[in-house]
């Protein structure tokens, strides 16, 4: 006596998702149109830059007032200044890590920073909207203060980057040039071991593609320099040991 359920009993009560879709196979076909006309639209649409375009929300208000000191120009300009922007509906909440509008007062100088919410907020627009409420508060501006400069244009700024690449050298190269350069001083030590005194030899290794001309007119002012501060007494000037490397 069997208790399991037949092919034909399984198959009458299993309902799944692939089974609905075999059987309603204009809704699979409807489905996946739309899905494949969805990631066309998203696709056409999609933001193509080179460079993201990242919003900045910070800018700042500098008025000068020279000769006056910090706290007048506090009281008369700073203040004034923090007022007119914050007219702004779009001003970022003070909260930590975000200021909303921040001021310094020096004497003869206001700083007055301002910083835009991060939703809703087209940055040229409020930012124009600001610049023309602080133009406005030029003709109210006690005698001698001012302009306000107005400077929103932080993000328009332009970058360059120089990388220099090397190449990686084998271990049978880094050994050839290690016995070069130990040779080089072996041979500038026993050429100045002969003279009287204590001696020091100075071997300088460069590469192949620096001109061996720069390296002895360097050589030569650095001896001359040496000899005219009386940092040693005998300066001998060997010849290159090759075009690679050179010892003095």
């Amino acid at each position: 006596m069997t208790h399991g359920r037949s092919d034909e009993e399984i198959i009458r009560g299993t309902h799944n998702a692939a089974r609905f879709f075999v059987e309603k196979r204009h809704i699979a076909w409807i489905l996946l149109v739309v899905v494949v006309l969805w990631g066309v639209y998203g696709y056409v649409n999609m933001p193509k830059r080179k460079d993201p375009d990242i919003p900045v929300r910070v800018a700042v208000a500098i008025t000068q007032w020279p000769g006056v000191s910090a706290e007048k120009v506090e009281q008369l300009v700073t203040r004034p200044v923090e007022e007119r922007i914050a007219q702004n509906t779009r001003i970022h909440q003070p909260e930590a890590g975000n200021f909303g509008i921040k001021s310094i007062s020096l004497p003869g100088v206001s700083f007055v920073q301002v910083q835009l919410e991060e939703t809703g907020a087209d940055t040229r627009k409020e930012f124009s909207d600001i610049a023309l409420k602080l133009n406005d508060l030029n003709r109210s501006l006690p005698q001698g203060a001012g302009p306000i400069q107005f400077n929103s244009d932080y993000g328009e700024t332009a970058a360059l980057m120089l990388t220099i690449a090397s190449p990686v050298e084998s271990p049978v190269v880094v050994g050839l040039r290690a016995r070069a350069i130990a040779r080089a001083i072996q041979e500038t030590r026993a050429r100045g071991a002969s003279g009287p005194g204590a001696r020091v030899a100075v071997v300088v290794a460069f590469s192949e593609l620096v001109s061996p001309t720069i390296l002895e007119r360097m050589r030569d002012l650095v001896a001359r320099q040496v000899a005219a501060t009386g940092l040693a007494t005998d300066c001998s000037i060997p010849p290159p040991c090759s075009s690679r490397r050179h010892s003095a």
